[in-house]
C-alpha cells in the first residue's frame, strides 16, 4: 500500500504514520456496529477514523488532535455543548 500523504504541515511524518496506523478502538456504546468513530492514541496525539469507510480511505481521512484539543472536546461534550446535534 502506498504511503498516505500527511496533510498536517506542523506534524512530523513519522508521528503522523504512527497515529494513522495505530490500534483503533470504538466506544462500547457502538455495539460493535460499523458506522462509528474509532480512536487511537500515540505520541500524545489522538486519531479519529470513520470505520464505515474502506480501510485505505479511513486511513487517508484520519483526523488528528493533540491532548489539549481532545480534552476541550470531551469537556464540552460533558457540559452538553453538542447535545443539540442529536435532536
Amino acid at each position: 500500500m502506498a504511503r498516505i500523504p500527511n496533510p498536517y504541515p506542523t506534524l512530523d511524518d513519522a508521528k503522523y504514520d504512527t497515529v494513522v496506523n495505530g490500534r483503533y478502538l470504538k466506544s462500547t456504546f457502538s455495539n460493535g456496529n460499523a458506522g462509528c468513530l474509532s480512536f487511537a492514541a500515540a505520541d500524545g496525539l489522538i486519531g479519529f477514523q470513520d470505520d464505515k469507510l474502506p480501510l485505505a480511505e479511513r486511513k487517508a481521512r484520519t483526523l488528528i488532535f493533540n491532548q489539549h484539543e481532545m480534552a476541550a472536546f470531551i469537556a464540552g461534550a460533558k457540559n452538553g455543548d453538542f447535545d443539540h446535534l442529536l435532536e
